[in-house]
């Protein structure tokens, strides 16, 4: 809108401008109309095509075209640009969804924290074609996510542990300023490795899992969460039976999941790497 309103604007600005112009530099001679009407004619159409010219440039239409302005933001951000070069039909549903909410009057971090829920899951099902360490990094981020929320409200904890997507105001007030790049960082690295993966170039040092072994880990480590929290909680942890309501305290079973997702990340690199993969997808 405030660019077609400029544009309007423009033909008469630059006629005033023109005429003051001519005005100005004929002042002491004597033209006759049909002379003075080719002057001004050529000084505004000078005028016209400099102030097109300077309509033109991006810093005009950040000013002018909000949706440019807009545009140019999201293609900006890390996330999405790292995104579209992955993963375009991604790119383009996120691209929609980021616009829709700028345009309804969102910055772009709010806009990207709404999107935030379904990234996680779009990157999530990326991690099993993503290295080792990778996985490593965001089975971190997973952990200190599910920390921040539990120090704020356990039942959130809860809510994120089930799959279920915080309303605005918790995405907008819960998430520290630390974890939300932390989760630019992590998603951005799991999309390469995963390409990179989806390629099989994979580090050299990445050496496959034993799975005998990973699921003798997998067993102790559940014996560890049953002896801290109860054999029940141990039960719904390891088969992810996060219901509609808890059947335990959200505390308890935020706290389980942490307890059990640390262990995993203790153990080493091969082993620890699949029992993420396996307990987050």
């Amino acid at each position: 809108m405030m660019l077609l309103v400029a544009m309007i604007l423009m033909i008469p600005l630059c006629a005033t401008a023109a005429g003051l112009i001519v005005s100005v530099a004929y002042r002491h001679e004597s033209l006759d109309d049909a002379d003075l009407l080719k002057h001004f004619m050529i000084v505004l159409v000078i005028c016209g095509a400099s102030a097109w010219a300077v309509g033109r440039t991006d810093a005009a239409r950040l000013r002018l075209d909000p949706q440019f302005r807009i545009q140019t933001e999201i293609e900006a951000h890390p996330v999405y640009a790292a995104v579209k070069q992955l993963d375009p039909e991604e790119a383009r549903k996120l691209n929609e969804f980021l616009g829709e909410r700028m345009s309804g009057g969102d910055t772009l971090p709010q806009a990207f924290l709404q999107a935030r829920p379904h990234l996680t899951d779009v990157v999530t099902q990326r991690l099993g074609f993503a290295d080792q360490q990778s996985r490593l990094m965001w089975g971190g981020f997973v952990v200190d996510t599910l920390k921040e929320l539990r120090a704020s409200d356990p039942s959130l904890c809860y809510e994120w542990m089930a799959g279920r997507a915080p309303d605005r105001q918790t995405l907008e007030h819960e998430f520290s300023a630390d974890n939300a790049k932390a989760f630019e960082l992590a998603a951005i690295r799991i999309y390469e490795a995963a390409n990179r993966g989806m390629r099989r170039e994979y580090p050299p040092d990445d050496k496959p899992a034993d799975f005998n072994r990973t699921a003798l880990e997998f067993h102790a480590i559940q014996e560890g969460v049953s002896q801290q929290y109860g054999q029940s909680i141990a039960d719904l942890i390891a088969k992810r039976g996060f219901g509609t309501s808890p059947t335990a305290l959200p505390e308890q079973m935020c706290s389980a999941r942490i307890f059990q997702l640390e262990a995993m990340l203790e153990r080493p690199k091969a082993t620890a790497a699949l029992l993420i993969d396996s307990a987050l997808r």
